[in-house]
């Protein structure tokens, strides 16, 4: 039996089988509409049994079916505003749904997920151009740091597989020396291995899923670090809010 059996669908697997999270499907007057792909085996989304849809899946298709329509570009900055109004269960077809915000301000998307006839997630993505570049690092020294990075434990972040943890070991600090102080925690981010699911759309850049897991995974792991939950408390999503270059060099 080789390694990773948990994953079902390797990695090396052809891209066909894991790449696409949408099927394009019927638009509704003023829609764009995809159906959700929700494959069981992927080596990402299902690293692990769960018995619901991911959030992480229902974001990505809905920014998939931006991109699909040539909405969503990397040269965007993203505010994501979404809620998630009912566990999303395995089994009835997901459909997907985008089209300009009613209020007509420039930009500004209204997304729905519908199963069953019923949201299972709704919000507004808003678009606007990047105006100004982050100022370059140094890539060799983005590069070595990235290697010397050892990635949080799996089950901290509930992933199974390692080569899904996207952050390294938190870095603890508080404001003053109080022990009643509030602590803050710091992580910096482990790049997926070659090959990676949330790779792509290119090496050289970070993902907006990439970066929402990431946020996702610190979120969890200090949940269990700082709150003390137990590893195997089910977590689901309420809410995300998010404002993102949609895609920032990974030298920076």
């Amino acid at each position: 039996m080789v390694s990773h059996h948990h994953l079902g669908t390797s990695f090396d697997a052809p891209a066909s089988d894991w790449l696409n999270v949408i099927t394009p499907a019927e638009r509704r007057p003023g829609q764009y509409g995809a159906v959700l792909r929700v494959d069981q085996n992927h080596p990402f989304f299902f690293d692990h049994p769960l018995d619901h849809v991911p959030g992480m899946l229902l974001v990505t298709g809905l920014l998939d079916l931006l991109r699909d329509h040539a909405v969503l570009s990397r040269d965007h900055r993203v505010r994501l505003s979404l809620d998630f109004t009912k566990m999303c269960e395995l089994g009835p077809e997901v459909g997907l749904f985008a089209g300009p915000d009613p209020s007509g301000e420039r930009g500004v998307w209204t997304v729905l997920a519908l199963q069953e006839d019923r949201p299972v997630c709704a919000g507004t993505v808003e678009l606007t151009d990047t105006l100004t570049e982050t100022p370059g690092a140094d890539p060799a020294g983005e590069q070595d740091a990235a290697v010397s990075t050892a990635p949080i434990e799996a089950g901290l972040a509930h992933r199974a597989d390692p080569r899904n943890v996207l952050i390294g070991e938190p870095v603890i600090s508080r404001e003053d020396a109080h022990a009643s102080s509030q602590e803050e925690y710091e992580v910096p981010l482990v790049s997926p291995p070659t090959g990676h699911f949330l790779l792509r759309h290119g090496n050289e850049h970070y993902g907006l899923e990439e970066m929402i897991e990431a946020g996702r995974q610190l979120a969890t792991a200090v949940s269990h670090l700082a709150h003390e939950r137990p590893r195997d408390a089910v977590m689901l999503w309420l809410k995300l809010a998010a404002d993102l270059p949609a895609s920032p060099p990974r030298a920076e």
